[in-house]
């Protein structure tokens, strides 16, 4: 109704001012059930806003009276109501058609043709699912003690708009939600992503075991993360004392430190703060033990030349198999870090007859160039362009 009358008055005005700015104001022929009438156009004007002005006087008169009266009050509640639904009915189509904002205001237009409870929680989850923390914080309240502690989706977004701006903050309040929504699979997603961000890797290490039965992580990208996390913690129990890294390692059960992600990730650490020798043994138990595979150590290259037993265990296990590919890597590079280029030439020329690569010809050029034969670095180098 209100767009209408805001429609006609623009252009009568518009009808007004044309031929005001003319110089003539023109005039107007009405026709209607054989009746003629010809005024001028501000004759006009001043009729139909003054019609309008009556005719919405005499709508809010009857709409009092209406309400006066049992039967006028149910009357105009119902046309309320109905109103109510059917906006309600929009917002929810807008909602299934992933359209959130939209829904957000028709839920609010709704509610106030109809306040409910109902609608403001509506309200509330599409606020949440676009976004908006602050109207949904609104709407959440006054969904009222009907929906008290029903906020999780509402916090869930809080915290997410702080992880990028305040990882700290973003931190304090996931511990919070964490204690009364364990095991909710959204919540535990966004703690992956907050304590990340945070470096709160004892966090991180704690949620490991609900981790992998919420996420839909691939069993190679839970082993980076578990490899990650674990990683990060020995490394900043070693930056405060090789004590404290030696018992953050004793306090782990014997199956977990038999695990082979957990055993590469503290051997790694043991490297990464310069402990060589230590990270060798770990790795050499490990191998002999079962508990590692020699490519998952080649992968991190974990072996050292630092350890004369290390070397020994490899080349004992070359002379059982001296086509094992993953044991003359880790021969080349022992080799390799112990500057010893001719026995790394010869163990990566022998692998580049059993399974040659571009990573494996670049490494013999580079022990050729290390030798000084420019000639052979050269064609090494060429082989590695070529595969």
């Amino acid at each position: 109704m209100k767009w209408i009358i805001a429609l006609v008055v623009i252009i009568i005005l518009g009808a007004i001012v044309g031929p005001l700015a003319s110089g003539n104001a023109g005039y107007v022929l009405v026709q209607f059930a054989g009746v003629a009438i010809e005024t001028t156009v501000v004759s006009l004007f001043v009729v139909t806003i003054v019609a309008v002005a009556v005719l919405s006087i005499v709508v809010s008169i009857l709409q009092r009276l209406l309400s006066k009266t049992r039967q006028g009050r149910k009357w105009l509640a119902n046309r309320s109501e109905r109103k109510a639904q059917t906006i309600f009915q929009q917002g929810i189509r807008e909602l299934l058609n992933d359209e959130p904002n939209k829904a957000a205001e028709s839920f609010s237009k709704a509610y106030k043709k109809s306040p409910d409870n109902n609608l403001a929680a509506l309200t509330t989850l599409a606020s949440c699912l676009n976004k908006d923390a602050a109207k949904a914080t609104y709407w959440q309240e006054e969904a009222d003690k009907f929906y008290e502690n029903a906020d999780t989706l509402l916090q869930l977004v809080v915290i997410e708009q702080h992880v990028k701006t305040d990882p700290a903050k973003a931190d304090k309040k996931m511990r919070s939600l964490l204690d009364s929504k364990p095991h909710s699979a959204s919540v535990l997603k966004l703690a992956y992503r907050v304590f990340k961000a945070s470096g709160d890797w004892q966090q991180l290490k704690d949620l490991l075991p609900e981790l992998r039965k919420v996420t839909d992580l691939a069993p190679a990208e839970f082993e980076r993360l578990e490899y990650q996390v674990y990683f990060e913690r020995f490394v900043a129990e070693g930056r405060k004392s090789n004590e404290m890294l030696y018992n953050e390692w004793r306090s782990l059960p014997g199956k977990k430190r038999a695990d082979a992600t957990i055993r590469l990730s503290y051997a790694a650490a043991l490297k990464h703060l310069g402990d060589h020798e230590i990270s060798a043994g770990v790795i050499l138990k490990g191998l002999k033990r079962g508990d590692l595979e020699p490519a998952a150590v080649n992968s991190l290259r974990l072996f050292t030349a630092k350890s004369e037993k290390l070397l020994e265990f490899v080349q004992a296990q070359l002379k059982q198999n001296p086509e094992s590919r993953d044991y003359l890597y880790a021969l080349a590079q022992i080799a390799m870090d112990n500057q010893d280029f001719s026995l790394a030439q010869r163990a990566l020329k022998k692998l580049t007859e059993i399974e040659p690569s571009s990573h494996v010809y670049r490494l013999l050029g580079d022990a050729y160039h290390a030798l000084g034969d420019s000639q052979l670095a050269a064609n090494a180098y060429k082989e590695a362009l070529a595969h």
